[in-house]
């Protein structure tokens, strides 16, 4: 049986699967299968409201696909919080035949689908509104840090997923990481950053969604990092005319199974394009799995 690490401290592991490397964030699970560093983090933005806003409500607010339902509702019911899950355009008996509305309800989540639309512009703000009538805590959209947010909240939660850097295999020198709402790559070049870049000398950013290369500079740079900072970024973007970013892309590699909207475009795609660095198998390449299938 595989490890299972629910500690949001802790290090996942790097495993060698024939010479290359996989960083395994879908090891930071729980029970249900919730998994990844976007798990992690949502545990850092939830207790840091607990502790900093004394809330013991949350509400959050997705399309009925996402993970993040599931993710802020077994959270919620690990620390012992009410939930509030929202989703559009659909109805109860609906939303739950998707996976991650089935995991939030399991966990004891509220589910409000209220709403006759899905669109982020209709659901976001009548989120808001739910928390604050309750005064709830609203988990931000894509679990990410508001804009709003001060520098040192920003940085706080950069560090949450920055510091799985450690640990890095001596010999790695390319490190692969599926580029979507760009969160977790932000935390992983923060983590370069402050630790050394130790020995990578590319990382490349392989994108599953829109462009989100200048957002995530910007946030970078607000806490203080530059792109001289980390190691030079091959940016090798997917969207719109590989996959889309709705499209699924199952792909299972060296025995583990790649979450098909994110790593598995990736998988595919590098098998396709036959990289050197990436078909080589020499000890030197290391992927990063941000997060596994539920």
């Amino acid at each position: 049986m595989e490890l299972e690490i629910a500690d949001p401290t802790a290090l996942t592991p790097w495993q060698n699967r024939e010479g290359r490397w996989y960083k395994r964030e879908d090891f930071h699970r729980n029970s249900y299968g919730v998994n990844g560093a976007k798990y992690r983090l949502c545990r850092h933005l939830i207790a840091t409201a607990v502790v900093e806003q004394g809330i013991d409500t949350v509400v959050t607010a997705q399309s009925v696909r996402s993970p993040q339902a599931a993710i802020t509702a077994t959270l919620c019911e690990e620390m012992g919080l009410d939930c509030y899950v929202v989703v559009g355009a659909s109805k109860p008996e609906t939303a739950v035949k998707h996976r991650s509305i089935e995991i939030a309800v399991q966990a004891g989540a509220m589910l409000d689908t209220s709403r006759k639309v899905a669109y982020n512009g209709v659901i976001q703000p009548y989120g808001a509104s739910l928390a604050e009538s309750l005064g709830a805590y609203q988990v931000p959209y894509a679990i990410s840090p508001p804009e709003n947010a001060s520098e040192q909240a920003l940085d706080a939660a950069l560090q949450v997923g920055g510091d799985q850097v450690l640990g890095l295999p001596d010999d790695m020198r390319t490190l692969v990481v599926a580029f979507g709402s760009g969160n977790t790559t932000a935390g992983i070049l923060w983590g370069l950053a402050n630790h050394g870049s130790l020995d990578v000398e590319r990382v490349v950013l392989v994108g599953v969604g829109p462009d989100r290369t200048e957002w995530m500079w910007k946030r970078l740079e607000r806490v203080g990092i530059l792109p001289g900072h980390v190691p030079p970024i091959d940016h090798q973007p997917l969207h719109g005319w590989f996959a889309e970013y709705a499209d699924l892309m199952p792909e299972t590699i060296d025995g583990i199974v790649m979450h098909p909207t994110y790593e598995g475009k990736v998988v595919r795609y590098l098998n396709q394009a036959k990289p050197e660095w990436w078909t080589s198998r020499d000890d030197r390449t290391g992927f990063w799995i941000v997060g596994g299938p539920m």
